[in-house]
């Protein structure tokens, strides 16, 4: 029952802090999203906290989390956003009661599964409120990432093993969040939201009936972390410059930023995303300083204070190549800081998906040439799992063989904002392999896994492409101004 408390608190803090983007974003989402920020919140308070060399513990988190919500209520009652109406409170008592009742149902029946990755998760996460960042616990953290090491850190406050209920809590999100905005995103592009309702549960259907990401609902990783934040975070810059709303620019920000602490590899398949949203152009100038410079700045803190603490340890990613992370994080504050200079936004920005797609293609190109067997290897490996080996079963052959078809089909830029993520996505996937032992077969594999983090994402970009291959739709984008 610990567990229920901890996780339900952390999903109603998630719920109160984005209730401070209600006038502009809809009291559902808000509702069905609510754990994500809670989670996340409570990944950075431990990290910050640890970072400062503060004590970490249940006591220092609770006053860390009760000055939050002093200040969080403090901007409710200036903004006087805490004013909602009787349907939207509704709302969300609905979703905290059906939140409740999955993860009443998770704490009785511990359908958990583990394997010596999640076994290194919980054990490191556990050694932290002991030994907080020690070298030891840094190597490990700098292996494989620190969002669910921190999150599993809890267990030992809670009195716990092992934090068992939070993934199907991350998979309720994913389902709830993916329901929700591949309808609003069909939205605007249809005439009939009967239909863009439809098609949402229909594929979602079929996505949620995959046999792999059910089973990755309960294994204890950060397979459906990653998948629920870079979902959220791509939709929202998408809807950001259709709906033309600040606020989900810093929504899809926020996101980005717990994809990009699940894995130590996520900040660069993140960064295609945030090139393409500054190329857009589209979005003001002030916001995104507001929203992308914080997110840039904490990730450059983070990776030198793990490359500080790793020292000359052998990892997947050295300090050489830390730093090169952190060179390209730098890039992009450049990036944004100068995407206001007329010649840059005119000539540069417009061309800058093409270009950063090009050179990822160059750049594999030439790791082929130098590493062919090892590269071949990984690309087979890759291509055995997703048709018979990665529990996938035909969910990857019809999905791709949608996106394949609708690639004949005429699009806009903003379908283009998909193509090029998805891209940018699958040719860095392969791209890494040429750092490390080439990839395996078996469900267990890597880049199996996180194939799940853009399974979503390509499966709406083929429902955003398939209704303009079928005449008679009257398909056209239109401008949603209320919300749903």
């Amino acid at each position: 029952m610990s567990q229920v408390l901890f996780l339900m608190g952390l999903y109603g803090f998630g719920v109160y802090f984005s209730l401070l983007f209600t006038r502009q974003l809809a009291v559902l989402l808000i509702g069905i999203s609510g754990f994500l920020w809670g989670a996340l919140f409570w990944v950075l308070g431990g990290m910050t906290l640890l970072m400062l060399q503060l004590p970490y513990t249940s006591t220092s988190m609770a006053i860390l989390f009760i000055i939050l919500v002093i200040g969080i209520s403090l901007l409710h009652f200036k903004n006087k956003t805490w004013q909602i109406s009787r349907r939207e409170m509704i709302y969300l008592i609905t979703m905290a009661l059906v939140f409740l009742v999955v993860l009443i149902l998770a704490s009785q029946y511990n359908l958990s599964i583990a394997s010596t990755d999640s076994i290194i998760y919980i054990v490191t996460g556990r050694r932290i409120p002991y030994e907080g960042f020690s070298q030891s616990v840094m190597v490990e953290l700098a292996d494989r990432g620190g969002f669910l090491p921190l999150l599993q850190s809890a267990s030992v406050f809670l009195g716990d093993d092992y934090i068992f209920a939070a993934q199907p809590a991350f998979g309720l999100s994913l389902a709830g969040i993916y329901f929700y905005l591949t309808q609003r995103i069909l939205g605007h592009l249809l005439n009939d939201k009967r239909l863009a309702l439809s098609l949402s549960i229909l594929s979602g259907l079929v996505l949620f009936s995959t046999y792999f990401v059910v089973f990755q609902t309960f294994y204890i990783h950060t397979n459906i972390i990653c998948a629920v934040y870079l979902f959220l975070s791509v939709c929202g810059f998408w809807l950001a410059s259709v709906e033309e709303k600040d606020s989900w620019v810093i929504v899809g920000m926020i996101s980005l930023l717990g994809f990009s602490l699940a894995r130590l590899e996520s900040p660069v398949f993140a960064l295609p995303f945030l090139v393409l949203l500054i190329s857009w152009g589209k979005i003001p100038y002030r916001i995104l300083l507001v929203s992308i410079l914080p997110y840039l700045t904490y990730l450059i803190i983070w990776y030198l204070y793990l490359s500080r603490g790793v020292g000359d340890v052998d990892l997947t990613l050295d300090q050489p190549r830390t730093l090169a992370v952190i060179g390209v994080l730098a890039a992009c504050i450049i990036l944004v800081l100068f995407s206001k200079v007329n010649w840059i936004k005119r000539w540069v920005l417009p061309h800058l998906p093409m270009i950063m797609l090009g050179v990822l293609v160059l750049v594999v190109a030439i790791m082929f040439i130098q590493k062919p067997e090892h590269m071949y290897t990984s690309m087979k490996v890759i291509l055995k799992n997703v048709l018979e080996s990665g529990r996938w079963g035909i969910t990857w052959v019809v999905f791709s063989f949608l996106v394949f078809i609708s690639l004949f089909w005429p699009g806009s830029l903003r379908e283009a904002y998909f193509f090029y993520g998805i891209s940018s996505f699958l040719l860095l996937l392969l791209a890494i392999s040429y750092f490390r032992v080439p990839y395996r077969v078996g469900w267990g594999d890597s880049a199996n896994r996180m194939l799940t983090h853009i399974l979503p994402i390509l499966i709406l970009y083929g429902l955003i492409n398939l209704p303009q291959g079928i005449s008679g739709w009257g398909i056209h984008e239109k401008s949603m101004t209320t919300k749903v």
